[in-house]
């Protein structure tokens, strides 16, 4: 008991360092009563706003690395969707694409009106390809899809490995009991997996362990018993009419850079980047190109 508090109290203090390096700081607004927790950046005045929302079982402190690299230049916004890291936690909630695109709007809403924004940038990760639903309902200059579901082109063999499987309930990624589970893991997401100490590994299995049946759960609700996403976002590509920045690691072992030219192809004012060495998570494995990108684009 003792060694799990002195993990969770050297993680917090390890996320809080890398918040502070950010230049962001923890937030919540209340959402049909539940609490979203986000980050915001310290100084936001007279920047444009830039909101990262990030994908399936994941949390916001992913985003950490990138907007450190991106050194203070946009007010931002890094959102916990519901049931995910700080958020609250609601098991009665149907986790479906389409329903967590409902309620992030509202949330965003909410966060307009609260800080008197009228239009902003909006990024999404992973699942949080979802942003692609909200491009007509809500005041979005510019789109940024990184890794993003929406649209399958072909399987990856991180797919083909879970098809074999077939059972969720056995599914490598969804069972994390130890440090070389993890790592294993960390492996698939990256080219070159982040070194973290005993004590973070220790700390994110621990935390899994409370959450494994909720996580299965909404991996259900998006992806299907043949391991693609249920939803199709063909049609949604297509009508999206903001500039968008498509960015994909080239060797994605979830969602392969396939899906990357097909989206570039549908998009019509679209830019596409392709990290060479580079897997799931460029935020991660490569945050000071990514910003730079980023940056650029926005312009």
């Amino acid at each position: 008991m003792f060694k799990k508090k002195l993990n969770k109290w050297l993680y917090e203090k390890t996320r809080n360092l890398l918040r502070m390096q950010a230049k962001v700081k923890p937030y919540t607004i209340e959402v049909e009563g539940h609490s979203i927790a986000y980050l915001e950046s310290n100084n936001t005045e007279g920047k444009k706003t830039l909101i990262l929302i990030h994908g399936l079982n994941d949390e916001k402190e992913s985003w950490l690395m990138l907007a450190a690299a991106l050194k203070g230049k946009y007010h931002l916004i890094i959102i916990d969707l519901l049931g995910c890291g700080e958020s609250d936690l609601d098991m009665d909630f149907e986790y479906t694409l389409h329903n967590q695109a409902d309620f992030l709007e509202k949330i965003i809403q909410k966060l307009m009106e609260e800080k008197n924004i009228d239009s902003f940038s909006l990024a999404g990760h992973s699942m949080g390809g979802l942003v692609i639903l909200l491009a007509d309902s809500l005041p979005i200059e510019k789109l940024i899809l990184i890794d993003v579901l929406g649209i399958h082109i072909k399987r990856t063999s991180m797919q083909l490995d879970a098809l074999e499987i077939g059972n969720v309930d056995e599914l490598p990624f969804l069972n994390l009991h130890n440090k070389e589970q993890l790592k294993a893991t960390m492996k698939m997401s990256m080219y070159k997996p982040l070194y973290m100490p005993n004590f973070m590994l220790e700390h994110i299995i621990a935390k899994k362990a409370e959450v494994v049946e909720f996580e299965r759960k909404k991996f259900q609700a998006v992806v299907d018993e043949n391991m693609l996403h249920r939803d199709d976002l063909e049609a949604e590509i297509r009508n999206i009419k903001q500039d968008t920045l498509i960015v994909w690691g080239k060797e994605d072992l979830g969602i392969d850079v396939a899906s990357a030219y097909k989206m570039d192809e549908l998009i019509e004012n679209s830019t596409l980047k392709v990290y060479e060495e580079c897997r799931h998570y460029p935020q991660v494995e490569k945050p000071k190109e990514l910003a730079r990108d980023i940056i650029a684009f926005l312009k």
